[in-house]
């Protein structure tokens, strides 16, 4: 865990790697880890860390929406509500791609189950166990 201050505001990042392990742990738990998963999960971390820490600051902020903006007439929404969105968004598909939504889960145990069970190579294998 790092903690650094920022604006009179302690940000505290858990960091990526304990964010990648629970990830592998409830992959594992529900048996769609693959070792293929590592570069995938690192990505995955590492956004998490990101909206970790920019939610803290935003939170600090006291959920400031509106940047302030001479140029423009009309409320602009400020620059770390647009990241956080952005964030938000690439996190849910990253955690649908590894099976960790309910909407990903099905499609996660599917494809690697499916692709062992029906392997060409696992076919011709047990072919040759039959003769």
């Amino acid at each position: 865990m790092q903690a650094t201050k920022t604006a009179e505001v302690i940000v505290v990042s858990i960091g990526s790697e304990k964010i990648v392990a629970e990830a592998r742990k409830a992959m594992r738990r529900l048996k769609t880890y693959k070792k293929d998963f590592e570069p995938i999960l690192q990505v995955y971390g590492q956004l998490y860390d990101q909206y970790t820490v920019l939610t803290q600051q935003y939170t600090a902020s006291g959920y400031k929406y509106d940047a302030d903006s001479a140029a423009s007439a009309g409320s602009k929404k400020a620059p770390i509500v647009a990241t956080l969105e952005g964030l938000r968004r690439d996190i849910l598909a990253y955690a649908t791609q590894l099976g960790l939504t309910p909407h990903g889960l099905p499609r996660a145990k599917t494809s690697t189950v499916s692709k062992a069970k029906n392997s060409p190579l696992a076919a011709l294998l047990r072919e040759a166990d039959k003769l």
